[in-house]
C-alpha cells in the first residue's frame, strides 16, 4: 500500500528546510566581516561620509543577482568564490568593478553619492595596493557602521526596478567599453591588491 504524506506534515518540512537555508545563508554572508574565510575572497563595499545617508546602493554580481544594499556611513562584506568578478553598484546609475579575486584575501570597493536633484549617482573606485586609498582604506573601515541588508527591500526595489536596473547595467558596460586600456587597468582590483587574513585582522 503507497502510503503519502499529508499537506500539514509537507508544510512543516518545507518550513525547517528554509529556516535552515535562511541560517546557513546569514551565517555564511556577514556584512560586518573584515577577516576572509580561507577558502573564499571577501569583498567590502564601503560608502565613508554622510552625503546622501538614506539612499540605498545595490550590489549584484554579473548574473544580476541582489549580493547586498547598504546606505551612507556604512560598509557591506560579501564572501564570494575566487576568481575574475564583475559587481554593479547601483542607485539611479550603475558604476562596475571588475576584480580577480584570490582565497583568503579581503578587497574593498570605495563608493561615493553624487547627489543631484532628490537623487544619488554612484561613483566607485577599486582599491588597489599601489594607491594611496590602500592605506587610507583601513581608516574608512573603522569609522563606518556595518549595514544590516534588508534584503526583502532589495529584492522588492529589483523587482520593480527591473528594466531601468538591465539599462544601467549595460550603459555602465558601455561606459567601461570605452575607456583607454591603461585607465581600466588603474581600476581593476588583481589578486594581490587584497589584504592577506594577517593583515585584514589588524583592522579594527
Amino acid at each position: 500500500m503507497r502510503r503519502t504524506i499529508s499537506k500539514p506534515v509537507l508544510l512543516v518540512i518545507f518550513a525547517g528546510l528554509a529556516a535552515l537555508s535562511t541560517a546557513a545563508t546569514s551565517a555564511a554572508q556577514d556584512p560586518g566581516a573584515l577577516v576572509a574565510p580561507k577558502d573564499e575572497a571577501l569583498v567590502v563595499f564601503v560608502r565613508p561620509g554622510k552625503l546622501g545617508k538614506a539612499v540605498n546602493f545595490y550590489v549584484y554580481d554579473a548574473s544580476k543577482k541582489l549580493l547586498t544594499l547598504f546606505k551612507g556611513n556604512e560598509r557591506a562584506a560579501i564572501a564570494v568564490e575566487p576568481g575574475k568578478r564583475t559587481f554593479y553598484v547601483v542607485s539611479e546609475n550603475a558604476a562596475l568593478v571588475r576584480a580577480e579575486l584570490g582565497a583568503g584575501r579581503t578587497y574593498v570597493v570605495h563608493t561615493q553619492p553624487k547627489m543631484g536633484f532628490g537623487k544619488a549617482r554612484v561613483l566607485v573606485r577599486a582599491v588597489v595596493r599601489s594607491s594611496p586609498d590602500f592605506a587610507e582604506s583601513a581608516e574608512w573601515l573603522s569609522d563606518t557602521k556595518v549595514a544590516e541588508p534588508d534584503f526583502a527591500k532589495g529584492e522588492k526595489w529589483t523587482s520593480k526596478n527591473q528594466a531601468s536596473l538591465n539599462k544601467r547595467i549595460a550603459d555602465a558596460e558601455a561606459e567601461w567599453a570605452s575607456l583607454d586600456a591603461n585607465v581600466k587597468a588603474a581600476h581593476t582590483m588583481s589578486v594581490e591588491d587584497g589584504r592577506t587574513q594577517e593583515e585584514a585582522s589588524k583592522i579594527k
